[in-house]
C-alpha cells in the first residue's frame, strides 16, 4: 500500500470555501478509494432522512386510542352500542316553508240573526269542547219563531183532528153506499150504522132512499088495480117516482164524489199544517237549535228567556281570536270567534318551477321538515295536495301537508325548512350522528373492540341526513361503534392523553 503525504504548505493567504471542499473531497478519495467516490456521488454527505415508525411505535399510538373501562361504570354512564350497517340513505333537499293552520278544522262564528250580547263565557285561548256555549244573543226574531212554532203545531192538531173525523166519516158512507146498493132493509141499516157517524149524509141519502122507495111501492099498487085508479093518477105518481129515483141517484153519485174530494181535501191541509211546522222547525235548527231542543220548546213558559240564542262550539278546537264583547250588537256579518282544532296542522311550502321535479308523485307520501330556529327537530308530514295552479305574482304553488299536533308544539306562522327526498337507493354505510365525535376538529367514533375495551377510530364522513351520518372510509360494515354515552369515554380519553404527557 502506497503511502499519501499531505505536506501542508504555509499559506499565504486563507483558501476559499469551494477549494476547501474541493480538497476535502479529494483527500477522501485518496483514503477510501473508488469506494470514497461512490459514497460522494451517492449523496452520503447529505443529512440522514428519518426513520419510520416501526410496528412497536403504531402498537404504543393505538395503545393511546384505547380506553378500557369496568362493566359497572360502562352501565352507570348510559353507554350503548350499535352495528354499522348498509342501507340507502334519504337525503332531504331542504327549502323554505311555513306552519299553517288546518283549514279543514277551521270555523268562523258568526251570529246567524242580529242581537245584542249577553254573556261571553270564553277567551281567547280557551281549549272548549263540541258543544261548549261560546257566546249568548237576545234576538226579537228568535222568540218570534217559538211563538210561530206553537202557533203551527196548534193547527196542526187541528188539521190532523179533521183529517181523522174526515176519513171515518167517508168510510161509514161508503159502508152505508153499499148497503143500499144492496137493498138492505132501512131497520137493518139503522141497526148496523146507529153508532158511526156520517153527518148530513145519512139523513139525505136516506130520506131520498126512502120516498123513491114508497113511490115505487105506490105506483106498483096503482097499476096492479085494473082500471080503478084514473090513469092521470098513475102518470102522475109515475113521474113522482122518476124524479125521486133521479134525486136519489144524484145524491148517491154526490157521495161517491163527496167522500173522495173530501178526503183528499183533509190531507192536503194536514199535510200544510205539517209543512207549516217544519218550516219553522228548520227556521230554527238554522238558528242552531238542536232536534230535542225544539221538541221541547215552551216559550209561554220560558218567558223572556224564550229570546235568548245560544252559540255553542261545532267542534273541538281553541279560540285563537276573540272579536266580541257584552252588549255589542253583532249580525250575520259579525265574526265573533275564529275556532281551531290545533290537533293538527299543515306544512305549506311555496314551491318554485325549478323545483317541480322534486314533488312529483308526492301526494299520499310523507315530507320531513324542522326549525332549529323554533326548536322543533326533524318531524313527517303527509302531503294532502301538491298545489296545480302557480301564482302569477311569485311564480310558485303551494304544497300542503299535514301533521299531528297533539303537543301544540307546532305554532301556525312559524317558518320552518321542508325537505324532500333526493336520495338514491343504492346502500351506503351508516351510523347514527350521535356515534360521531370530534377532537381538534377531526371526527371519530369509539369501535368496539373488547369486552369493555373502546378505539379512537378516525373517519371521513360524507352526507348526513336525519340521524344517520354516511361513513366513507374508517370503520366497516359489521363493526360495533358507541351511540350512546360517548362523552364519557372520550372525556376518559383526553384525561388519559393529557396525564401521558
Amino acid at each position: 500500500m502506497s503511502e499519501v503525504i499531505i505536506r501542508r504548505e504555509p499559506a499565504s493567504g486563507a483558501l476559499p470555501a469551494r477549494v476547501r471542499r474541493w480538497w476535502i473531497a479529494a483527500l477522501l478519495f485518496l483514503v477510501l478509494g473508488a469506494g470514497g467516490a461512490g459514497v460522494i456521488a451517492s449523496g452520503a454527505l447529505r443529512a440522514p432522512s428519518p426513520a419510520k415508525p416501526d410496528d412497536s411505535e403504531k402498537r404504543a399510538e393505538s395503545a393511546k386510542d384505547t380506553i378500557t373501562m369496568a362493566k359497572d361504570k360502562l352501565s352507570a354512564a348510559g353507554v350503548d352500542t350499535a352495528l354499522v350497517s348498509a342501507a340507502p340513505l334519504r337525503v332531504n333537499t331542504w327549502r323554505t316553508g311555513r306552519v299553517a293552520l288546518n283549514d279543514e278544522r277551521v270555523a268562523h262564528i258568526c251570529p246567524p240573526v242580529e242581537g245584542i250580547v249577553r254573556e261571553v263565557p270564553v277567551r281567547l285561548g280557551h281549549n272548549v269542547a263540541a258543544g261548549d256555549v261560546l257566546v249568548v244573543i237576545d234576538c226579537r226574531e228568535l222568540s218570534s219563531l217559538k211563538l210561530e212554532l206553537v202557533r203551527a203545531r196548534a193547527a196542526l192538531a187541528t188539521e190532523r183532528e179533521a183529517a181523522t173525523r174526515t176519513r171515518t166519516t167517508t168510510t161509514n158512507a161508503a159502508e152505508l153506499l153499499k148497503l143500499l146498493a144492496a137493498d138492505t132493509p132501512l131497520t137493518e141499516i139503522e141497526k148496523k150504522l146507529t153508532d158511526k157517524p156520517i153527518g148530513d149524509w145519512r139523513a139525505q141519502l136516506l130520506g131520498a132512499y126512502t120516498r123513491k122507495e114508497q113511490l115505487r111501492t105506490q105506483l106498483a099498487s096503482l097499476r096492479s088495480s085494473a082500471g080503478a085508479v084514473p090513469e092521470s093518477v098513475a102518470l102522475k105518481v109515475q113521474s113522482e117516482t122518476d124524479a125521486a129515483s133521479a134525486t136519489y141517484t144524484s145524491l148517491v153519485e154526490d157521495l161517491r164524489y163527496q167522500v173522495k174530494y173530501q178526503v183528499r181535501q183533509a190531507e192536503l191541509k194536514l199535510r200544510e199544517a205539517e209543512t207549516a211546522v217544519d218550516i219553522t222547525r228548520a227556521k230554527l235548527v238554522a238558528l242552531g237549535l238542536v232536534t230535542e231542543t225544539i221538541d221541547t220548546l215552551d216559550p209561554l213558559a220560558e218567558g223572556a228567556k224564550a229570546s235568548l240564542l245560544t252559540i255553542r262550539a261545532p267542534f273541538a278546537g281553541t279560540v285563537v281570536e276573540k272579536h266580541v264583547v257584552l252588549s255589542e250588537r253583532v249580525g250575520p256579518q259579525s265574526q265573533l270567534f275564529v275556532l281551531s282544532d290545533l290537533s293538527t296542522v299543515w306544512i305549506q311550502a311555496d314551491v318554485f318551477e325549478a323545483d317541480l321535479p322534486l314533488i312529483r308523485r308526492l301526494t299520499g307520501r310523507t315530507i320531513a321538515f324542522r326549525s332549529e330556529l323554533a326548536g322543533i327537530p326533524e318531524r313527517t308530514a303527509t302531503v294532502v295536495y301538491t298545489g296545480d295552479v302557480i301564482d302569477k305574482s311569485s311564480r310558485t304553488l303551494t304544497l300542503t301537508a299535514e301533521t299531528p299536533n297533539p303537543e301544540r308544539a307546532l305554532k301556525p306562522g312559524t317558518m320552518v325548512e321542508v325537505g324532500f327526498d333526493t336520495g338514491t337507493s343504492d346502500p351506503v354505510i351508516q351510523v347514527p350522528a350521535s356515534a360521531v365525535f370530534r377532537h381538534e376538529n377531526k371526527p371519530f367514533v369509539f369501535v368496539v373492540t373488547g369486552t369493555d375495551t373502546f378505539t379512537k377510530r378516525e373517519v371521513a364522513l360524507g352526507r348526513q341526513a336525519g340521524d344517520a351520518v354516511e361513513i366513507t372510509d374508517g370503520v366497516r360494515v359489521g363493526e360495533a361503534v358507541v351511540v350512546r354515552g360517548g362523552f364519557v369515554l372520550k372525556s376518559e380519553l383526553l384525561k388519559d392523553q393529557m396525564v401521558g404527557e
